[in-house]
């Protein structure tokens, strides 16, 4: 059960991240770079919502919106999946992109490889 939660709370995030970035973000950014900033900001958003309703003693009527938004995290994820299509290869290998790029891509594979191992570490319920 509470990996369930987890990854409605996760497409919840998704959600909130894709529409930010859609917001702030040109359509030729990469889409793979798209979806690492989207799962930034979903990870912001969603820890900030959550913190905001903890404190005021209210959190599972937070953790409830949050699930409510889920559904719409699929959504928006096959969205993104059929917009970027035949957009996504030489992402990693970043053949026009700068080196800064490809590094902050790497980079950001590492600290969500990393955050995924000690969420599994840390907490014996989620995984």
């Amino acid at each position: 059960m509470t990996v369930l939660l987890v990854l409605l709370v996760t497409l919840a995030g998704l959600s909130l991240g894709l529409r930010t970035t859609s917001v702030l973000i040109e359509p030729q950014v990469h889409p793979l770079d798209r979806l690492a900033l989207s799962i930034l900001a979903g990870a912001l958003w969603t820890a900030l919502v959550l913190e905001v309703f903890n404190s005021y003693r209210v959190f599972d009527f937070g953790l409830g919106l949050m699930l409510s938004l889920s559904p719409v995290g699929l959504f928006d994820l096959t969205k993104w999946w059929f917009r970027s299509r035949r957009r996504r290869s030489g992402w990693l290998g970043g053949s026009d992109s700068s080196w800064w790029t490809v590094s902050l891509r790497w980079v950001f594979l590492v600290a969500l490889f990393a955050a995924l191992v000690w969420v599994g570490v840390s907490s014996d319920n989620v995984l």
